[in-house]
């Protein structure tokens, strides 16, 4: 890990020093854009972090809102285990994840 010297930190734009401060932490790329965070846990579960809301859910398809698109999952048996402002849990078996633009949406 290397740190910045004052003086070069000065020179820095205030996004430049976020997106320095944030590789240092070794933070994922996504995390500066607002994009989601998925964690899939082999078929049963998923973890989505930094959603905007559920726009459609069923135990074949759930629908989640996110930044710049919808993040699409199939599957059978879906459920939510657990559901926040910062995060969403599905458990179920899942078949697929896709991410459909605006003008593909559920």
């Amino acid at each position: 890990m290397t740190c910045l010297k004052p003086d070069k930190m000065k020179k820095m734009t205030f996004r430049q020093q976020i997106r320095e401060a944030a590789e240092q932490m070794d933070l994922p790329e996504g995390f500066l854009h607002g994009k989601p965070l998925l964690t899939l846990d082999g078929d049963l579960q998923l973890m989505v972090e930094r959603h905007l809301g559920i726009t459609e859910y069923g135990e074949q398809q759930i629908c989640i809102a996110a930044k710049e698109y919808t993040i699409q999952i199939q599957g059978e048996r879906m459920h939510l285990t657990a559901m926040d402002k910062e995060s969403i849990r599905i458990r179920g078996r899942i078949f697929s994840i896709g991410y459909l633009y605006r003008e593909e949406l559920c």
